[in-house]
């Protein structure tokens, strides 16, 4: 399910095509493209948005490197776009905990 990633808007969709086209073989190569993406995106970000992708960015190399030895076939790819719809969803809720005035 892609809920977090579309839910990015066109930056979401355009992680997605990375994700699913890069011309990765192994996780660290996959996790590059997907920074280099975020990085490029981040400066037009402020707010929640921003430490949520910073956040995202901060994590991918190390996830993505836990989870798979390859990234070059279909069934990993999706399990990609798993993995990072769920880094999403973590990263939105551990920023929403940090928020000034809000209560853990």
């Amino acid at each position: 399910m892609t809920t977090q990633l579309l839910s990015l808007g066109m930056f979401g969709v355009r992680l997605l095509e990375r994700i699913l086209t890069a011309p990765a073989v192994y996780p660290h190569e996959l996790a590059d493209e997907l920074v280099d993406e975020i990085n490029y995106y981040l400066p037009c970000t402020q707010g929640r948005e921003q430490r949520v992708l910073f956040q995202l960015a901060c994590e991918l190399h190390e996830a993505l490197d836990e989870a798979f030895t390859r990234v070059d076939d279909p069934a990993s790819r999706q399990s990609t776009i798993g993995l990072v719809d769920a880094l999403l969803s973590q990263s939105r809720d551990q920023t929403c905990d940090t928020l000034p005035g809000r209560r853990p």
